[in-house]
């Protein structure tokens, strides 16, 4: 199975049939608007404009009357005041991930080294590297992020605990 193909906002091979197949497709619809133009200039992709208009059509149409929110990411983790409003975020960027430039690189205004928003760029790490399964090969700073990680869900879970609990 071509898992590209199952996750492709615009394949419908899976006839809504199994809605956990499509769980990229959905969110890319809610969530996180992915299509983005390209001019074959800046960048090594064929020249595409997307159609917003079709876009939201399509996503209206395969998931049932969905009513996409193009800004919602911006507008819940990306917007300017993330580092005042914000807790509790580990944001990590592979090095070599291409989407890297998409990401927040360094703290967030508002926030301090010592908040609970932490920003890491993984040296020779790919997209979402620090997510994978590990692996023998993985650099050491991958396997530094995911104990970091690790570390700071346990004190952000615990300190959660002694708040409600």
């Amino acid at each position: 199975q071509d898992i590209t193909k199952t996750y492709d906002n615009n394949d419908d091979d899976n006839n809504g049939n199994d809605n956990d197949d499509n769980a990229w497709g959905y969110q890319t619809c809610t969530e996180v608007y992915q299509p983005m133009p390209t001019d074959g200039i800046t960048d090594f992709e064929i020249p595409y404009r997307p159609n917003k208009t079709e876009y939201f059509q399509n996503c209206r149409q395969q998931f049932f009357g969905v009513v996409p929110r193009p800004d919602w990411e911006e507008m819940h983790f990306m917007g300017s005041d993330i580092g005042i409003t914000g807790s509790n975020i580990y944001l990590s960027n592979g090095q070599l991930d291409p989407w890297r430039a998409a990401g927040i690189q360094k703290q967030p205004r508002g926030s301090t080294p010592s908040s609970s928003i932490i920003v890491r760029t993984i040296e020779g790490g790919a997209h979402h590297l620090d997510l994978r399964a590990s692996h023998p090969l993985d650099p050491p700073s991958v396997t530094a992020v995911r104990a970091e990680q690790q570390t700071m869900m346990r004190l952000w879970i615990n300190q959660w605990r002694e708040l409600h609990l």
